[in-house]
């Protein structure tokens, strides 16, 4: 039993890296080809908008906390029929919401479609907290690195609204 323990540990070191920098990688390819950078400074933005330098900070720590959640939710063994369903949910909402985290600044920096991007962000903070409860359900520890995820969904969909509203 210890020794299976041991292998299951040892097993999961690859899959602890791959998630999370494949998670930092995408994300940060996404930034990259989207444009993140352009034309943003020419929009008139709402108060408590946070200076340019805060955005790739905090989203390299949210993409490490996204990743470190995929590996909890893949690491727990599902020992009942209801932790299996649950974990193939919180599995697959994980992919949902990272495609649409991923196709967001494709809409709003290359597409410039300020309302689009708004709507599309909040079926984002709507699947990111259907995943964050499913994420509980199979790993506390997967639940909790989504909570900081869904508090910058939040204030991202305000700052959203209010640039498609001013611009």
């Amino acid at each position: 039993m210890a020794q299976t323990a041991h292998l299951r540990k040892r097993a999961s070191i690859p899959m602890f890296f791959t998630t999370i920098l494949g998670t930092l990688l995408l994300g940060f390819l996404a930034g990259i080809f989207s444009g993140s950078k352009a034309g943003y400074s020419s929009l008139v933005l709402p108060p408590a908008t946070p200076p340019d330098m805060i955005f790739p900070i905090v989203w390299s720590i949210l993409y490490v906390m996204i990743g470190l959640s995929l590996f909890f939710i893949l690491r727990k063994p599902a020992v009942t029929a209801q932790l299996e369903h649950d974990r193939k949910t919180a599995t697959i909402l994980w992919f949902i919401q990272f495609a649409f985290n991923l196709a967001w600044p494709f809409a709003f920096f290359t597409l410039q479609m300020y309302t689009f991007s708004f709507l599309w962000l909040a079926a984002l903070v709507a699947i990111n907290l259907a995943l964050t409860i499913y994420s509980f359900r199979v790993s506390s520890a997967a639940g909790i690195m989504l909570i900081p995820y869904q508090a910058w969904l939040m204030f991202a969909l305000y700052l959203n609204l209010f640039i498609a509203i001013l611009n």
